[in-house]
């Protein structure tokens, strides 16, 4: 066994294209050695600005050895009476390209056989590598390709060397017209030249030696260690979050973290400013404080080892500079509008070419808005009118034409400098939340009003002009928004019909031309939005059976879907719970056939056990009935746990298919109804029982 280093050399790769092509790179890898029967230890993926990097400890020398069966003819037209064999044995030994003799008997579907036991495999790694290097290498996915040259072969950047080594024997292969060798490459600027590589293992350490720290958690380390220095140093708090660490841990080879400074003047700008200004455009992190007020500095990394560090932060200062200008320069002349001046020329912004302009998505928004907040009982129509208008205007300003990021936040704080009120000012902002998966929600109502409603308003008109997600393809974010939808219905308890939302948003939208039909628009985004649904619940740790089971009722409420789940989620530990199911599977199965509602006939029973299910059922069904209207649902669900006993011994004692006709519908009905009163709460079928 030997260790496998592949370095695949580039131009420079943007930093967003780096972790994911890391993890496709070592998932193809895995793949491609598993299917061919070659053995590892584990496989590790780095990424640099210049390199992509794939590290397999322990690769077998060879692939495994498999031994399969080829079947011939029957041995009794296979071999005369004594054994010989005749030519129908001749015939197929020579089409495996054995001897006779070398052929078996097997039996085969009752049958005897003449067989061939065939090893297949068994070739060296050396020589398979190759072929897993192409196939790999070039399905490496990135969100651009590019060809360069007279190549027709596409990567995110033109590659400049292969290394490929295992063991101590280079791997050759020829992609991109670069042949592999033994040669890497160190920093750019502080160590230029070939280096020679011997064995995978010095790899690291030799990459090291030439300014260049290939392990990313080890890069990741020297960056936290730069920014917790500068912190003390300072006094401040270092403003970064997880995706700003990982853009300057891709943007660097060797980091080199340094403090930069700028006029105190600049801090009149707003905090969101000022921290977009630097962390968004420039990757620098802002230092403040738990206050929210910020520092006149920032932590910058350098990708070298500075000679004169004051040159290189004088530099980042000035370039620094330019940019706090002109975001000074925006603010002043953003600050003379009147905002709701803006809204009319929003019919000049076009949203989409299918959909039509802002203007017109914005007065769809204010419709459902107002749907909503009577729904809800909200008596806000002033403010959702006012909101409505505001939503968007701050999409004209100059700050957010420079800074597209800053969308919500500047109309807020216009709003504000205007005198506008605090919620509806909030509301300009909230109604993005959340920006991310896990993102902040909205904190006023007004704000989760519009939210709620500009997320529909984009679901619906998207769907209804048939764009929908493809793959991993996801242009407008559609994902992103119907998760959105999902967190603010769910974590906020909000009970809101989605099929009625669909139908708001699509009436409002009837300007849209060539749209889809509400019932097909429907269905697709319902599923859509309930799928995003699942499997956010089960990220969040509830058993996909148990969240399967209240998919029925999440299409038409999420939240009541929700707190169904958590109430079997709660009573699943309990003992009966299991046995329960059980029970209900048998009532399901002998009645899913039937349909509509039955009448029990009390005179028909003739044994104890169908009187005490039916007495049981007969007490338990409006109490039942009003729990789950009033959504008390885990008194509901304890109240069809004492259904366990009953059940079981009316199927130890009674037997439901009898002869007797009318006896026979009898006791189907009872089940039946006992069934339709089960699945008012769940779809119990579709949880797991041992």
């Amino acid at each position: 066994m030997n260790d496998l280093l592949i370095e695949i050399g580039t131009e420079e790769l943007p930093a967003r294209f780096i972790e994911n092509s890391k993890e496709a790179f070592k998932s193809l890898i895995e793949e491609s050695l598993i299917a061919r029967r070659i053995s590892f230890e584990k496989i590790e993926v780095f990424g640099t600005p210049r390199r992509i990097v794939a590290y397999v400890t322990n690769l077998s020398g060879k692939q495994e050895e498999i031994l399969t069966l080829k079947y011939g003819p029957p041995t009794n037209i296979a071999y005369d009476q004594t054994g010989n064999p005749l030519k129908p044995a001749i015939g197929f030994a020579k089409s495996q390209g054995v001897s006779v003799d070398e052929l078996i008997r097997v039996e085969r579907d009752g049958i005897e056989v003449v067989a061939y036991e065939k090893k297949e495999g068994g070739r060296k790694t050396e020589e398979i590598l190759p072929e897993i290097l192409k196939e790999t290498i070039q399905k490496i996915p990135f969100p651009k390709r590019m060809r360069w040259g007279y190549e027709t072969f596409e990567f995110a950047r033109p590659i400049k060397w292969l290394l490929v080594l295992y063991g101590e024997k280079v791997i050759h292969v020829k992609i991109a017209d670069v042949t592999s060798g033994n040669v890497s490459f160190g920093h750019r600027f502080l160590k230029q030249g070939p280096i020679l590589i011997n064995n995978p293992r010095e790899y690291f350490s030799k990459l090291k030696d030439a300014y260049v720290i290939v392990d990313d958690k080890e890069r990741k380390r020297l960056i936290v260690d730069g920014i917790n220095r500068i912190e003390r140093e300072s006094n401040a708090k270092a403003l970064y979050d997880e995706s700003l660490l990982n853009e300057i841990l891709y943007i660097t080879e060797y980091p080199y973290g340094l403090k930069g400074t700028f006029h105190n003047s600049y801090l009149k700008l707003p905090v969101p400013v000022l921290i977009n200004v630097m962390r968004s455009h420039q990757r620098y992190i802002p230092l403040g404080h738990e206050d929210g007020t910020l520092e006149p500095s920032f932590i910058f990394f350098a990708n070298t080892l500075p000679k004169d560090e004051r040159v290189i932060i004088r530099g980042n200062e000035k370039v620094l500079k330019a940019r706090l200008d002109d975001a000074s320069f925006y603010f002043e002349e953003d600050k003379k509008i009147d905002l709701f001046s803006l809204y009319e020329k929003l019919a000049s912004l076009i949203y989409h070419e299918k959909i039509g302009t802002m203007k017109e998505k914005v007065e769809r928004v204010e419709k459902i808005a107002d749907y909503v907040a009577r729904v809800l009982d909200i008596q806000q129509p002033d403010k959702v009118k006012r909101a409505s208008k505001l939503l968007k205007v701050d999409l004209l300003t100059h700050m957010v034409g420079e800074f597209p990021e800053l969308q919500g936040k500047m109309g807020r704080i216009y709003a504000e400098l205007k005198g506008e009120d605090k919620e509806v000012s909030s509301a300009i902002e909230e109604h993005y939340y959340p920006t991310s998966t896990e993102g902040k929600l909205p904190e006023t109502r007004l704000g989760t009003i519009m939210s709620i409603s500009d997320k529909i308003d984009t679901l619906v008109s998207f769907f209804s002009c048939g764009i929908s997600p493809t793959g991993n393809l996801d242009p407008y974010g559609l994902r992103r928004c119907a998760i959105g939808l999902v967190r603010i219905l769910v974590e906020k308890g909000i009970n809101l019909s989605l099929q009625e939302l669909i139908s708001i948003g699509y009436k409002e939208g009837e300007k849209i031309r060539n749209r889809l039909p509400l019932d097909d628009v429907k269905h697709e985004l319902t599923d859509f939005v309930v799928t995003r649904f699942k499997y956010l619940m089960i990220d969040r740790g509830y058993d996909q059976d148990l969240v399967e089971s209240v998919i029925p009722w999440a299409s038409l409420d999420l939240y009541d879907a929700c707190l169904r789940l958590l109430t079997l989620n709660e009573i699943r530990s309990v003992p009966d719970f299991e046995k329960l199911i059980v029970g209900f599977k048998r009532v399901f199965n002998i009645t899913k056939k039937m349909e509509g509602t039955y009448e029990v006939k009390k005179e028909l029973f003739q044994k104890k056990e169908e009187e005490i299910l039916h007495s049981v059922y007969e007490i338990k069904k409006d109490p039942y009935l009003l729990l789950m209207k009033e959504r008390s649902y885990r008194d509901a669900l304890s109240s069809l746990i004492e259904f366990k006993d009953p059940i079981d011994r009316f199927f130890e004692k009674v037997y439901v298919m009898v002869e007797e006709e009318s006896v026979r519908n009898n006791r189907l009905a009872l089940l039946k109804n006992i069934k339709d009163m089960f699945l008012l709460f769940c779809d119990f079928q579709k949880i797991k029982s041992d």
